[in-house]
């Protein structure tokens, strides 16, 4: 029977014996070769500053709908400019969410200055805890490219210069921090239905487009993970343990040796919260199988920014091309009609920018 690891990352972090950092290490890139899914404990985030942060995502969803307005994306708020991060409720079973940018951003660089939407700052000022939390989900995430470097026998910093460009003139990295917040709702709608076994969701099956996601969740589960015999799977709740699991990117990046696997949640009747954490590369890192892979490469050269704009290998196979853009006939078809209405909005309202695409599925696929 397939479990999800649970993986001690306590000496990648506190230990100096090398032998040690490669175990855990290699162990990383069993989980995300097999199951694509682990859960990390030892990770050193004090439980005080996870229980802030969690007060922190209620204060927030607690303020009136008006409130909430004034930090929402265009679509919820066209006095708003911002089309990417911002507040973003759900239409359909009541899910509120907000997108988050780096509190590092550099605020005088051309791409935020012209708006470009990857490069929006927070509407929603981060406070202290917030930073902290953020710093601390960047401490891990590092952590954890450094054991996938590590397992790939490149060198261990091997990473690091492809997250952050600030150094090299760029405006720093376009990594998302999230709030999720699942209402109670008798009867709620829920978003879609699973394909195989008719199980009622409140986030629909879907990868994730980032190198790892970084989930705590809050006391309730929900999430599921698809395994190779088509079944799915309970991600149990660990009190103060991080869910991880792998992304397209970084599947791309491997050239298909660590998997990104397809997850859902299921439509609860009990209030939910999660806080995930989408680690990203610079928007002008070029994805490349890594120098150590040696078999033939299966993808093409491409710039991060690129490759979330075009949301490569996203869609199932039976789908059109997500990179067949400017036809909404095209692009949402074979969708659910709740995923069609949100996909023709942010096509509409972007004027069919690829970028709208990317947007979409962090929306209404996010967790």
């Amino acid at each position: 029977m397939t479990n999800i690891p649970t993986i001690d990352i306590s000496p990648l972090l506190f230990q100096l014996d090398e032998q040690s950092k490669i175990d855990i290490s290699k162990s990383i890139r069993h989980a995300c070769e097999t199951v694509g899914f682990f859960q990390i404990i030892g990770h050193g985030i004090d439980k005080d500053l996870i229980d802030n942060m969690v007060n922190e995502a209620r204060r927030f969803f607690q303020q009136s709908s008006e409130e909430k307005q004034d930090y929402a994306v265009h679509k919820w708020n066209r006095l708003n400019s911002n089309t990417y991060r911002g507040y973003f409720p759900s239409s359909i079973n009541g899910k509120e969410g907000l997108d988050l940018c780096s509190p590092y951003m550099n605020c005088e660089h051309e791409l935020v200055k012209k708006g470009d939407p990857l490069h929006e700052l927070n509407k929603w000022k981060m406070n202290e805890i917030l930073i902290k939390y953020w710093d601390e989900m960047w401490r891990i995430g590092i952590e954890l490219l450094r054991a996938i470097a590590r397992a790939f026998d490149l060198d261990v910093f091997y990473f690091d210069k492809f997250l952050d460009d600030r150094s090299t003139g760029g405006a720093g990295t376009i990594s998302t921090f999230r709030l999720n917040f699942y209402p109670q709702i008798e009867n709620a709608t829920p978003v879609s239905i699973g394909a195989d076994d008719g199980e009622p969701l409140s986030c629909e099956e879907h990868c994730d487009g980032c190198l790892f996601t970084i989930l705590y969740q809050h006391e309730i589960g929900g999430l599921q993970i698809e395994l190779e015999n088509g079944k799915w799977m309970d991600v149990p709740v660990i009190p103060y343990a991080f869910v991880i699991n792998t992304g397209k990117c970084l599947e791309r990046w491997t050239n298909g040796c660590l998997k990104a696997v397809k997850h859902r949640v299921k439509l609860l009747k009990q209030e939910r919260l999660s806080i995930p954490f989408f680690l990203e590369p610079s928007y002008s890192t070029l994805i490349v199988p890594l120098p150590t892979i040696n078999h033939t490469h299966k993808y093409d050269p491409i710039t991060y920014g690129q490759y979330i704009t075009e949301i490569h290998d996203y869609e199932r196979s039976e789908r059109p091309s997500l990179t067949t853009f400017g036809k909404l006939d095209e692009i949402t078809e074979g969708l659910s009609n709740k995923s069609m209405i949100r996909v023709h909005y942010f096509s509409r309202e972007a004027v069919v920018s690829k970028l709208a695409f990317h947007r979409v599925m962090r929306d209404i696929l996010g967790y």
